[in-house]
């Protein structure tokens, strides 16, 4: 039969390779030494409408519970963790200024979408300041 720790989904049918698998300390088991993550860029865009900004960051097998959003009225802080042991950075002063509690971040297995409402009905030039 498979033979797999019950926090996670890797299975083997070889006892000996799963006695070589390191247990979780608490949560998801995490399978790599978090601190050899690849620092890499992603592709991301943006779109605008009336009241809101919506920023997305394209990346394959996004891990949402590994993943940090921040925003506050003028800033946003991305770390996305996907694939294999992978991380996008993302720390910008934003354009004009937002409602972070009217904001809200979708996740699915290839993108990472924020959605950030504007608190002024007006066109921004750009999302962020350079």
């Amino acid at each position: 039969g498979m033979k797999y720790w019950s926090c996670c989904k890797k299975k083997t049918t070889e006892f000996t390779d799963f006695l070589k698998q390191k247990g979780c300390a608490s949560g998801t088991h995490l399978w790599g030494d978090p601190s050899q993550k690849k620092e890499v860029q992603c592709r991301y865009d943006w779109h605008q409408t009336g009241d809101s900004v919506n920023f997305t960051v394209y990346a394959k097998k996004v891990k949402p519970e590994l993943c940090t959003v921040n925003c506050s009225a003028v800033k946003l802080h991305l770390e996305i963790h996907f694939g294999d042991d992978q991380v996008f950075t993302f720390d910008k002063i934003l354009a004009g200024i937002i409602e972070p509690e009217k904001s809200k971040v979708t996740f699915s297995a290839t993108k990472v979408e924020v959605n950030m409402r504007k608190a002024e009905f007006v066109a921004w030039p750009s999302t962020f300041v350079l």
